[in-house]
């Protein structure tokens, strides 16, 4: 009897480990944004040309600012692949088209009329996008001799900046409390 109570437990141990292992890889797909930096060039390339044509046809501010953050994605992959080639001129214009992009998903939401508080979509991925970009970049900075590192560092305070807002507007300070 002993016996087939050790093998349950054995086989329930098993398969709670799998169980356990398939829902951590299912929270961790669940974000609806594809990890880029596992995807070529070309395709992320191809990609930010395919969402840029996307946020042309887009009126609808939390379409546009999800195109900006697939746009903002893919631009930081670009950023990393143009550091590690030390190419410098591509770096700065990247730079400059993520600055725009996340300027104008930030400028589409605060413009847009929508309460934050009571209708966070679009805030809300914005945020959570600026939080992970702010942790790339930091990584990609790393790769940067010190003469170019400080102008990287000015976009992470900047991108900081936007985020902040951004929490202000999804979580107002209340006079009340």
């Amino acid at each position: 009897m002993n016996r087939g109570r050790a093998r349950w437990s054995v086989c329930s141990k098993t398969t709670s480990a799998i169980a356990l292992t398939l829902v951590l890889l299912s929270l961790a797909s669940c974000s609806g944004r594809p990890n880029v930096f596992t995807e070529s060039r070309d395709e992320r390339l191809r990609r930010l040309d395919e969402e840029r044509a996307r946020l042309d046809r887009t009126t609808d501010a939390v379409g546009r600012t999800r195109a900006q953050i697939r746009i903002s994605d893919l631009l930081v992959s670009l950023m990393g692949d143009a550091v590690g080639d030390n190419d410098m001129e591509r770096v700065e214009e990247r730079v400059r088209q993520y600055r725009e992009s996340i300027t104008d998903a930030r400028d589409t939401m605060m413009n847009s009329g929508r309460n934050a508080e009571s209708n966070a979509a679009g805030f809300r991925d914005l945020e959570i996008a600026l939080r992970q970009h702010v942790r790339q970049l930091e990584d990609i900075g790393m790769g940067l001799t010190f003469q170019f590192r400080e102008p990287f560092e000015t976009l992470i305070d900047e991108v900081t900046m936007i985020r902040d807002e951004l929490l202000g507007a999804l979580f107002p300070a209340r006079e009340d409390a």
